[in-house]
């Protein structure tokens, strides 16, 4: 490592790490070439990687649809479904079942602690 390298910083969870993802496509969409530039350390994968393993759970069925509307939809909102609001019971429950599907799978890459 060099003494410019800067550290690599996994996620703490898959819900940070979507978030991450979710934050840098919204600056991807307003311009920006990337988020990388922007931060103390390197994160062990890039925004796309992220797109893409969600993909393959989808396509190989682990993930259903109700996942990726809920992921997208509140990860552009930039927070999580609130369990307390009636209207968004449903949606806690489907996050809820997104992350616990997703969060080993990036565990096993190396991406979440």
């Amino acid at each position: 490592m060099n003494a410019t390298a800067k550290p690599i910083a996994r996620f703490a969870n898959a819900e940070e790490a979507w978030f991450w993802f979710m934050r840098s496509e919204k600056a991807r969409a307003e311009g920006a070439k990337s988020e990388r530039w922007n931060t103390l350390s390197e994160r062990p994968c890039d925004p796309d990687d992220i797109f893409r393993w969600v993909s393959r759970l989808y396509y190989d069925g682990i993930m259903v649809a109700n996942h990726l509307i809920v992921m997208g939809e509140y990860g552009y909102l930039d927070r999580f479904p609130d369990r307390a609001q009636d209207d968004e019971v449903i949606d806690f429950v489907i996050w809820v079942d997104a992350f616990d599907t997703l969060e080993p799978y990036l565990r096993q890459r190396g991406v979440v602690e």
